[in-house]
């Protein structure tokens, strides 16, 4: 089976292929010499699985994600299907206004009904978002995927896109946060319409915090 590297990252490699005729991405993670080999096995396996089992629940909200189609326990491999597309990251300032007006609120929806259902992306990031032709908007990469019902972890999530947004696209980063926001605060049903706030509020004390305060400003 011919396979072409796309991606090596710090935890996998990703390769593309085909898998029963359909265009698939071969997600691997791979093995780390410094650990026990044995513990090192076990890690990646649980971490994939975590993944694939995240992918597999989160479809079942309406997120559009890739489809996984095997998981190989054993290797540490996740199956699942190539999205095409672009990524949000390379085509933003070809975007007009009413498109990231629809984008991002779309993605706000998306982060609202993980967190309502007690999920953390853990990575939301522009890279990590693909468009393809019919404009339908895909989360991808759960690497870093977590479950948790805390104000904390979910305002952590959005303060770190944030960060993304600030850092990759700073021309743009007030007018789409502003309508992630939107999105997020509205697709949360009406009995939790004032946790989506809290958690919104929280992102400004995690600003406050050492670790987030600009350099300039702990002078």
């Amino acid at each position: 089976m011919k396979k072409e590297i796309i991606k090596k990252g710090a935890e996998a490699v990703l390769y593309m292929g085909h898998w029963f005729g359909h265009d698939v991405i071969f997600k691997h993670r791979i093995p780390k010499k410094y650990r026990i080999e044995e513990l090192d096995q076990q890690i990646r396996s649980q971490r994939t699985i975590n993944e694939a089992r995240a992918l597999i629940k989160i479809k079942k909200y309406g997120i559009n994600v890739p489809q996984v189609y095997e998981i190989d326990y054993s290797n540490a491999i996740i199956i699942m299907g190539y999205v095409k597309g672009e990524k949000l990251k390379d085509i933003m300032n070809d975007l007009s206004n009413f498109q990231k007006k629809w984008i991002f609120r779309k993605l706000g929806e998306f982060i609202s009904k993980l967190h309502q259902n007690g999920q953390i992306h853990g990575d939301i990031t522009t890279s990590n978002i693909i468009l393809n032709k019919k404009e339908k908007i895909y989360l991808i990469d759960f690497g870093l995927h977590e479950y948790s019902d805390s104000i904390e972890d979910k305002s952590v999530d959005l303060h770190l896109f944030k960060r993304v947004l600030i850092a990759s696209h700073g021309d743009d980063y007030k007018f789409c946060f502003k309508m992630f926001l939107e999105g997020y605060k509205n697709a949360y049903v009406k009995e939790k319409r004032s946790l989506s706030k809290s958690i919104i509020k929280n992102i400004k004390i995690i600003e406050t915090r050492g670790r987030y305060i600009e350099k300039h400003d702990r002078l």
